[in-house]
């Protein structure tokens, strides 16, 4: 059904008047009284009848007018909200790794949902590779991720910044005094890594590998609090991004050791699929994150 058969009857029930209707929409009478057919046609009711001079709705024509009011009134409705952008409906899917979302997307998502109160956002949490995996499968409308600047031929991939990646260690830790620190000095220390598969992990596993380093043992915790107590309490250090322990180093709960992060370069980034069409509230959420 056209759209437009619904304005115009809209349009001859409000003037009683197939003249004044095609006046008023540029319509030739003849082209006005072919929708209105058209409608009769389609529902099989008559819509109007004639009364002295005016056209007035049937029975059946009042029935539908109810209908035809409500979808005309959703329908500018919706023009309204897409072309403001703003206060928008629907579901925006996110997949990010735990220590983004705990660290620093948050204030994006309070700014997002701001915007857009009545828009559904759903955030949930992963390794890398399985965020990477969901993209391109459309479980994730986009994901954050922090690792290398990834490459893949039906992925868009947007860098938003390097990230420091930090050694940590417990308080008075040994290491702590010195300027530069060799690999070796691991082999006699105990690593509290995040879980197998987490992207700095992997890159830091590589390059022990590529040094020929084995630390004496390894301890391996999914929460990167549960990480960050551990070395506070003496049990190993720990690498792990400088914005998911900044706070603690302030605090002197755990200090820095020195290690050259720029050996295993990781980098926030957005990844979406190429074909990916960016609804209003998602290029915001980009835009918001690349500014």
């Amino acid at each position: 059904m056209d759209l437009t058969y619904f304005y115009t009857f809209k349009e001859v029930a409000k003037w009683g008047s197939y003249t004044k209707t095609g006046e008023e929409l540029g319509y030739a009478q003849s082209s006005v009284t072919t929708q209105i057919k058209k409608l009769e046609e389609h529902y099989k009711v008559k819509l109007f009848e004639r009364v002295g001079r005016k056209m007035r709705l049937t029975q059946s024509g009042e029935e539908l007018y109810f209908y035809i009011d409500k979808i005309l009134s959703l329908l500018d409705e919706a023009e309204e909200r897409i072309s403001k952008e703003s206060n928008l409906r629907g579901t925006v899917r996110i997949g990010t790794v735990e220590s983004l979302a705990a660290y620093f997307i948050t204030p994006y998502i309070k700014d997002l949902k701001g915007r857009h109160p009545e828009l559904k956002i759903l955030l949930e949490a992963g390794l890398c590779p399985n965020l990477k995996e969901g993209t391109l499968e459309g479980k994730f409308d986009l994901s954050i991720l922090l690792d290398r600047l990834s490459e893949h031929p039906d992925l868009t991939t947007i860098p938003i910044r390097q990230e420091k990646l930090v050694m940590i260690a417990p308080p008075k830790h040994r290491l702590h005094s010195l300027k530069e620190m060799s690999l070796k000095e691991l082999e006699t220390e105990t690593l509290i890594l995040t879980e197998e598969g987490c992207s700095y992990r992997v890159l830091l596993e590589q390059l022990l590998k590529e040094e020929n380093v084995q630390a004496k043992s390894v301890i391996s915790f999914s929460s990167l609090e549960a990480i960050k107590q551990c070395v506070a309490d003496d049990l190993g250090l720990a690498i792990m991004p400088e914005i998911a322990v900044k706070r603690d180093l302030e605090s002197g709960k755990v200090v820095e050791v020195p290690f050259d992060h720029e050996k295993i370069p990781v980098y926030t980034q957005i990844v979406y699929q190429k074909k990916k069409w960016l609804t209003p509230p998602i290029a915001q959420f980009i835009s918001a994150l690349t500014t």
